[in-house]
């Protein structure tokens, strides 16, 4: 050994062994469970095929919009629900995952009941959060765990029917998915899993077991002819638990009229009555497919023949008509994007697809109705006067107060945030004044875009505030009208004016009436035709009670039948029908709800909401101010110092004057002279408690009753009057001159008493004038 490799140590610390360092060894457990989904997206024939920026797992994408992938080694297929679609390869078996996530212990294990007399086999899924032991010396080593499987088919004993281990590492989780085929069955299994190792219970052993989930199999190759599918095959690692999966493209095929475009929404020339199968979003043609279709819908009780394919053709033509969108475009008006996942009570069902469309479904005379709240065709179908009415009577009513809204807050399903519900709220400003914020909650089903929850929401708080009712009784012209038509209601005790009769004569264009009115050209001659139908006419001119129109009727009128006058300065009521009731033979109850037909544009584009004149019957009664207040203020006026009480309040609808009173502390009331303004001032007030009081006057000298303040303190000039600053007497001719002065700031000083006596006792004084 040279000098290079020579070690020489002259000295060492006492002391023990250097510690050993524990060790931990590697994990040798991984999981590796493949997740396999078949999904019946929908009944019938899907239009569209998704693509991996349209399938989404845990509302994630698999490939988002920059073309970056979200979940590598995902596989799917797609089915659109053809007929002779083929089955999917790879995936044998129907297979049904419950998820359990609860803890297997040695002294209790996990059972469950298997009751589908079908199944091939159930897999068992098993989960070890972490498995691992530490020694003595601290080291980590892996840990072993025995479980079994066991089976009692129809009732009877148990029978093991997997004896299994699983012996290593793992600190990130393992998972282990077991199959064991099922015996033949006439009622069901009992499946047991126990675990065989006893739990340790110390703190240097991990050894949590858990049963992640159970899957029921069906070993079979099936097509699923008329239901779209989608496979998918993922990475358990990937995912906590079994992923939600959404599908985004354009779905079922429907029933829509030959001429139609469902992409442009168009419809070219005129509809010969057929049929032809695409995809389409329009809430009419949607409802149709329900009623008719004979798999999932009413097509084996209703068939096509018994449905007003006409009205629901005219239906789908307003919902594809283009309004506002409210941030400078245009969309459809109504749209059906929703999926129905269960079973449904039909008219429910036929209910909630009416309501999109603002509609109603309903059975009349053998077939199947739908109605919507839209512009008519014509904008009447059958008049009712006091001449077709029994006894006359119109019985009008409406809604309790409470039952009246201002703010309306409308769900829809927002795309934006994962089709989750977002609620948006509707404010009619003039009902908030009227009724305060009185909020409704209302559920826009199948809406998707905000723009359409605010015109559900207005139309709801518009519908709301129009809550003017008529009843009466008729004959069999109640067979009429059907629920959602719309009727034109001559009641000359509401109009003040003759406004309805019966028809004396015609002949062409003359139509003679059966009483004197006010008719003029210009106007509009309303008639019941003998074909069941109402028609409007403009009047050219009238020669006493014999009219003739520009137009002549579509039908040639007869004596007896129904007229109207809708006059310029005089409209006639218009009323929706709500239900037709038959009473007793040959008699008929309908019930209506007021009808203004501005309200459409005023719900799509905002428009002013038209007022229809239906009376010119003077106002009997006119409302009181809603509220009185009482205010000061102090100003010099010619260096003279003066406060001024202003009584104030907000106008009132109708009145055209108003009467105002006011007292102090008590005493009498002071009226001060009639005024149009909605305030009125008294100058120099003293401080004191005030009362002030307001009527209204209409046109017609009608008063309200009084509208009171609250008692105000107002603090006019405070204090007693200050005493003169002198006061000189002077001889007269048989007289006393008397002079006196007042100090500064006593300009307002009202007046001066004078008062004498002989003596200097002031007691015994008598005032001489002020």
């Amino acid at each position: 050994m040279g000098p290079a490799d020579q070690l020489d140590i002259t000295g060492a610390k006492g002391g023990g062994s250097k510690p050993k360092t524990p060790v931990e060894a590697p994990d040798s457990l991984q999981s590796t469970n493949i997740g396999k989904i078949l999904i019946a997206v929908g009944e019938g024939e899907f239009d569209g095929e998704p693509t991996d920026r349209d399938i989404y797992l845990d509302n994630t994408p698999i490939m988002d919009a920059s073309g970056n992938v979200n979940f590598p080694g995902v596989k799917w297929e797609w089915r659109p629900g053809s007929v002779e679609q083929e089955y999917i390869q790879g995936i044998p078996a129907i297979e049904n995952e419950t998820t359990v996530n609860v803890e297997l212990r040695s002294d209790n294990p996990f059972t469950r009941a298997l009751s589908n007399t079908q199944l091939s086999a159930v897999r068992v899924r098993m989960a070890w959060p972490r498995l691992a032991q530490q020694d003595s010396s601290g080291n980590t080593n892996g840990y072993r765990i025995e479980y079994a499987i066991d089976i009692a088919t129809d009732g009877g004993a148990y029978v093991e029917a997997h004896l299994g281990a699983v012996d290593g590492k793992t600190t990130n989780g393992y998972q282990r998915s077991v199959r064991v085929n099922l015996p033949k069955a006439t009622s069901g299994w009992m499946l047991r899993v126990r675990r065989i190792t006893p739990n340790a219970n110390s703190g240097t052993i991990a050894d949590t077991m858990t049963i992640a989930g159970y899957t029921e199999i069906i070993d079979q190759k099936l097509r699923y002819p008329n239901t779209a599918l989608l496979y998918i095959e993922f990475d358990a690692q990937q995912f906590q638990n079994i992923p939600a999966v959404t599908v985004k493209c354009k779905a079922k095929r429907w029933p829509v009229p030959s001429n139609y475009d469902p992409v442009a929404r168009t419809y070219s020339g005129v509809w010969d009555g057929t049929f032809k199968q695409a995809w389409t979003n329009n809430p009419a043609f949607v409802t149709y497919g329900v009623c008719v279709e004979d798999r999932f819908g009413l097509g084996k009780r209703i068939k096509p023949w018994m449905v007003d394919k006409w009205e629901m053709y005219r239906i789908a033509q307003y919902c594809d008509q283009r309004v506002p969108n409210g941030i400078g475009g245009q969309e459809p008006r109504f749209l059906c994007d929703m999926n129905l996942q269960g079973r449904a009570e039909a008219w429910t069902l036929l209910r909630d697809l009416s309501a999109i469309y603002r509609g109603m479904v309903y059975w009349a005379h053998g077939s199947l109705f739908m109605q919507a709240d839209m512009p008519r065709a014509q904008d009447i179908d059958y008049v009712f006067t006091r001449a077709n009415v029994i006894d006359g009577e119109f019985v009008y009513g409406g809604a309790e107060r409470n039952t009246h809204y201002s703010r309306a807050l409308v769900s829809y399903d927002n795309p934006a945030n994962n089709y989750d519900t977002d609620a948006i709220p509707v404010t009619d400003n003039a009902l908030q004044r009227r009724y305060r914020d009185r909020p409704i909650e209302i559920s826009a089903i199948g809406c998707t875009r905000a723009s359409e929850a605010q015109r559900r929401g207005k139309w709801a708080l518009l519908s709301n505030s129009q809550d003017r009712t008529v009843t009466f009784k008729t004959g069999m012209e109640g067979r009429i009208p059907l629920p959602g038509y719309v009727i034109p209601v001559a009641d000359e005790l509401v109009a003040g004016r003759p406004n309805g009769g019966r028809i004396s004569a015609a002949a062409g264009r003359v139509v003679t009436l059966d009483r004197d009115t006010p008719i003029k050209a210009g106007d509009r001659l309303i008639l019941n035709l003998p074909n069941g139908t109402a028609q409007a006419r403009t009047v050219q001119s009238v020669v006493g009670r014999a009219v003739t129109v520009t137009t002549a009727y579509g039908v040639q009128p007869e004596p007896e039948l129904q007229w109207a006058i809708d006059y310029d300065d005089l409209a006639v009521q218009l009323f929706r029908v709500l239900k037709t009731t038959r009473t007793q033979e040959g008699e008929y109850e309908i019930t209506a709800l007021e009808f203004n037909p501005s309200k459409f544009a005023a719900i799509d584009t905002g428009a002013k909401l038209d007022e229809r004149p239906i009376s010119v019957i003077p106002v009997t009664t006119v409302q009181p101010p809603a509220s009185v207040t009482l205010s000061s203020a102090h100003m010099i006026d010619q260096g003279i110092a003066v406060s001024t009480m202003t009584i104030a309040w907000p106008a009132v609808e109708g009145a055209v004057a108003y009467d105002v009173e006011w007292r102090k502390d008590n005493g009498n009331w002071v009226r001060l002279q009639r005024t149009g303004a909605t305030s009125v001032d008294v100058v120099g007030i003293y401080a004191g408690a005030y009362l002030a009081r307001v009527r209204a006057v209409s046109s017609f000298d009608i008063t309200s009753i009084w509208k009171s303040s609250t008692l105000t303190q107002l603090n006019g000039k405070e204090g007693l009057p200050p005493s003169v600053t002198f006061l000189d007497t002077e001889n007269l001719l048989f007289g006393i001159g008397i002079k006196w002065g007042f100090p500064a700031g006593a300009e307002d000083s009202q007046r001066t008493e004078l008062w004498y006596s002989e003596g200097t006792d002031l007691g015994q004084a008598t005032k001489l004038a002020d």
